[in-house]
């Protein structure tokens, strides 16, 4: 018993630490995003984030992560959405998955996500990861925000970055990325690099009651193209990256407890005026690949956003993590959840994984993939009955 509850214990080792840099890659890019085309203040985020993050490691003891909606942001930068608008559709959204999750519909649901299902949705993830850290180095200069000035540096930093990190972080088990995050804020700060004040103008939470007036369009318009994303990458997908990586201290890990708090967070987040969150799949294997084993890593997170968001002069800080660095988080956890496909056992599951995942990245559509993966899945299911019949009557 006494060993059960020590290895529930968060920690905060310097393991931990580096776990909890290892998500930067995905949140920055996209909390940058929504500063820059939506109007939301960094400060806003980072605290209502942080929260959540600190909330998840305190109560699932494993670094669960605390992700912007990723389908929902990019229609968001797109369509131009207010921030009224988006902590409207957050209150909605988490009303929903609140139903799915309480009614017992998402255990319903999972059923018919098989393992060659969710390791094709996590396969798809890892390969628009991995696309996202050549682009974010290709379209940025070194900082966020800046016209890019050298590809060729960029890519040679990038390249540096990932044998230091290969070597030190992975082969020799020294968790050098905290080290490297610090070190790369500090040289920003003493070459003069800087961020726009106005990217943290704005209180920290401003209640507000949703517009029921953009019910409709919200549902049509995000929730909708969101919700197969959500279900697949943050509720299933996750839940089974959390119990392959700790599985024996994922106890309180399970899809109906994700649904309820991914429901239970955004609609807080919604009333508080900001933009909804989601338990990726692609940050859990971020966590995991930097050291991240307990609640701890996430904790000291939230921990971290908590206090750049209360600390005006810092509130920008993160964005000062050159581009090459926010890159090489990215590349290697996009290359953790691509690999989990190899836990798969039979020729028929890989191939459904493969077809999974290669139509998320071409399409970018998770439910068009998850569509034809179930389709092939059922045919495949149905002539292997098919052929143990016909053997029958031919023997006969």
């Amino acid at each position: 018993m006494l060993k059960k509850l020590n290895r529930a214990e968060n920690r905060f080792t310097l393991s931990e630490w580096s776990g909890a840099v290892g998500d930067l890659g995905t949140l920055l890019p996209l909390a940058f995003a929504l500063v820059i085309f939506n109007g939301y203040s960094s400060q806003r985020l980072f605290f209502l984030w942080g929260i959540v993050y600190l909330i998840s490691g305190w109560y699932y003891r494993v670094p669960v992560a605390v992700q912007p909606l990723k389908a929902m942001a990019v229609i968001a930068f797109a369509g131009g959405y207010s921030v009224g608008q988006l902590s409207t559709t957050a209150v909605f959204y988490g009303i929903l998955l609140i139903v799915l999750a309480g009614t017992g519909v998402i255990r319903w649901l999972e059923r018919w996500f098989t393992p060659a299902l969710v390791r094709g949705i996590q396969l798809g993830i890892g390969f628009i990861l991995l696309q996202k850290a050549v682009e974010m180095s290709l379209k940025n200069g070194l900082f966020l925000g800046y016209q890019p000035v050298s590809r060729g540096l960029n890519f040679l930093l990038l390249f540096a970055l990932l044998l230091v990190l290969g070597i030190f972080q992975f082969q020799k088990n020294k968790p050098i990325s905290v080290g490297i995050i610090f070190i790369s804020i500090a040289l920003s700060l003493a070459f003069g690099i800087s961020t726009p004040e106005s990217w943290s103008q704005g209180n920290i939470a401003v209640f507000s009651s949703p517009d029921w007036r953009f019910f409709l369009p919200a549902v049509m318009f995000l929730m909708i193209p969101q919700l197969p994303l959500t279900l697949g990458n943050a509720v299933f997908a996750a839940n089974d990256a959390c119990h392959t990586f700790w599985k024996e201290r994922s106890e309180r890990v399970n899809p109906t407890r994700f649904g309820l708090s991914i429901g239970i967070s955004n609609v807080v987040i919604g009333l508080l005026g900001g933009f909804p969150i989601c338990h990726g799949a692609g940050g859990i294997a971020a966590h995991a690949k930097f050291g991240g084993k307990t609640g701890g890593t996430t904790m000291i997170l939230g921990g971290i956003l908590i206090l750049v968001s209360l600390v005006k002069p810092l509130s920008n800080f993160l964005f000062l993590i050159p581009i090459p660095v926010l890159g090489a988080l990215l590349l290697l956890t996009s290359w953790s959840l691509i690999v989990l496909i190899q836990r798969l056992q039979t020729k028929s599951e890989i191939l459904i994984a493969l077809i999974v995942g290669l139509l998320s990245f071409s399409t970018h559509n998770l439910s068009i993939a998850l569509i034809a993966g179930f389709l092939l899945e059922q045919g495949l299911i149905r002539a292997a009955k098919w052929r143990v019949a016909l053997k029958g009557e031919n023997h006969d």
